[in-house]
């Protein structure tokens, strides 16, 4: 919600949009991935190579972060669908991005008036393809977290 009240805020257009996500949207993501940090920080294995003499960077990188790769990837794949859905919702109120580019928030506002006189392929359409990518981004982001799951390998 506090999306929209940035919205109100700023003049319609794409770097409104942007600004609002890019404002709004790493809070979530800086939480969990601090959380998984502090978690692994004090592992067992962190603090052997620490004992050997790891510097912190090669802690961080090497030890800690493929081991919260997974979680980054699973919540990295919700704000993408968070963020389409955002634009999608500012656009089709007139908020989001202009009238003349391309966007399915624009293509859902254009097809809502012609719903009226019976052209519904256009609201289907937009809808499918909507679903079908973001169907298709969840299925990339999971098959990415199996992959890079060390639990799983």
């Amino acid at each position: 919600m506090r999306h929209f009240a940035f919205a109100d805020l700023f003049a319609s257009g794409i770097w409104t949009v942007v600004i609002i996500l890019s404002v709004t949207g790493w809070t979530g993501m800086y939480r969990l991935v601090r959380a998984e940090y502090m978690k692994h920080r004090s592992r067992e294995y962190v603090l052997a190579a620490q004992a050997i003499g790891a510097s912190a960077a090669s802690r961080m990188f090497v030890h800690i972060l493929p081991n919260v790769s997974h979680v980054i990837l699973v919540q990295l794949s919700l704000l993408v669908v968070a963020f389409i859905k955002v634009e999608v919702i500012l656009s089709f109120l007139g908020l989001g991005v202009p009238i003349d580019m391309v966007s399915w928030g624009t293509m859902l506002s254009e097809a809502q008036t012609e719903l009226v006189i019976g052209k519904w392929w256009q609201l289907a359409a937009a809808t499918a393809f909507m679903a079908i990518f973001l169907t298709a981004f969840s299925m990339l982001t999971d098959s990415l977290r199996d992959a890079l799951d060390p639990k799983l390998r």
